[in-house]
């Protein structure tokens, strides 16, 4: 498969030309350029006519979508394009899960567009009910395809409008379902109309920030560049743009890459119950560990880990997450099988109760944000009315959401996710 992109910035930085455009350090990052000439721009409405569209039908080819736009802005920016999208389209109120990323939030504030949040029985699970009654009210849906720990869900046959957060799900797209399992599709696969929001970088072997906004199923994608372009930045890296484009390639003449990597981790999940450290069931490029039940909370294990050499992605007081890629290989997963089987198993804790908080709402969300505010510490800001996106990273979800009031349940959950200050609006008692 060509790569027009990588091919346009490797002809112009050997072309000897003297640079006198942006960006400012003249060519010391040969490929990283600005939109000259025949470079065109991530934005252009024309898609059919530029190195970029070009590069973004090969993506569609390859993801088998009736569109596909390139993000340098991450899913974040998918997502907000999309419900940008929804709102053309008349949508001002979308029904999602609770523990659904911040971007969603963040984009329905500045969009003015009401959240029905529909609630889960776990903590960060992206399994929530969409049936019966759960819809009503709403005028689209934004389901998240694969959660932080690994667990999917599944969303009926419906009429509305869909929009789902697949950040962590793009290499589904590759996998051998007969050997790893029909529970986590891809969003081409849904049966539905989609807009799907997909960061390359998380799992595929893209440069961070690199992502697309996939449509399926005759979605609306009439203006998806424009939509790009009111939260996207007016000067996109071309080195992201670049290794999205080398992507294409890269799965065209490897398409057993993610196959491989799957098959990797799936033996390193054996191994590693082997050695009797308990795993969270999840998706095939992920790697849940139990820490509770193997004598730790999951910030001293991947404490452990680093110690041992591996930097895990993601850790709370129960789990420690690890994230496989397309890149992986069965060398990785021996160094993580080595790492893990150095620390010493102790006596069971107890786990920690997250609950799933349903707090009470004092003021529109968009309305919160806006308002002055001030920061106190955590033990105080109990019966204030939140005022900020108050959120760890990862897992980027947040816990209480602005204008809701912040109770002793509430509070503690914060405080397990290591919080210590919040931002407030107001005492209310």
């Amino acid at each position: 498969m060509n790569t027009p992109i990588s091919d346009f910035l490797e002809k112009y930085t050997t072309s000897g030309a003297l640079r006198l455009h942006m960006p400012g350090h003249n060519g010391a990052i040969p490929h990283d350029i600005t939109e000259i000439d025949g470079a065109d721009s991530l934005y252009e409405t024309d898609h059919t006519k530029s190195i970029i569209g070009f590069s973004e039908k090969n993506a569609a080819e390859l993801f088998g979508s009736d569109r596909t736009c390139y993000s340098c802005g991450g899913s974040t920016l998918s997502i907000q394009a999309a419900l940008a999208i929804l709102k053309a389209q008349g949508c001002r109120t979308i029904a999602a899960s609770r523990y659904s990323h911040k971007s969603l939030l963040q984009a329905a504030i500045l969009l003015h567009m009401n959240i029905k949040w529909l609630y889960p029985e776990e903590y960060l699970s992206a399994d929530v009910d969409y049936s019966g009654d759960a819809l009503n009210g709403a005028d689209a849906v934004f389901m998240t395809n694969i959660d932080y720990l690994g667990g999917s869900c599944r969303l009926p046959q419906t009429d509305l409008p869909v929009v789902c957060d697949n950040a962590h799900g793009a290499y589904l797209k590759f996998i051998d379902k007969d050997m790893f399992g029909g529970r986590y599709l891809h969003p081409s696969e849904f049966g539905f109309p989609v807009i799907s929001a997909e960061s390359a970088h998380k799992t595929l072997p893209v440069m961070t920030g690199g992502a697309y906004l996939h449509f399926y199923g005759g979605a609306d994608h009439s203006r998806a560049k424009e939509m790009m372009s009111l939260f996207g930045s007016s000067s996109p890296s071309y080195l992201m743009l670049e290794s999205l484009d080398k992507f294409n390639k890269f799965i065209t003449e490897r398409p057993d890459a993610v196959g491989y990597a799957c098959e990797a981790v799936a033996n390193l999940k054996e191994k590693l119950q082997g050695f009797e450290i308990p795993l969270k069931e999840s998706d095939p490029l992920r790697v849940v560990v139990k820490a509770y039940e193997y004598g730790y909370n999951g910030f001293n294990y991947a404490d452990k880990l680093r110690a041992n050499g591996v930097e895990c992605e993601m850790s709370d007081r129960n789990h420690a997450v690890l994230l496989f890629s397309a890149a992986t290989t069965h060398r990785d997963c021996q160094r993580a099988l080595t790492a893990m089987s150095l620390i010493p198993k102790k006596k069971p804790i107890p786990k920690a109760e997250y609950p799933v908080l349903k707090p009470k709402a004092a003021l529109p969300i968009a309305d919160a944000v806006f308002m002055p505010q001030t920061t106190v510490p955590l033990a105080k800001a109990i019966g204030f009315v939140c005022g900020g996106i108050n959120t760890p990273c990862p897992p980027c979800i947040p816990l209480v959401m602005p204008g809701e009031i912040i109770s002793d349940e509430a509070a503690e959950a914060l405080r397990l996710y290591n919080v210590k200050e919040v931002s407030v609006i107001t005492k209310v008692r």
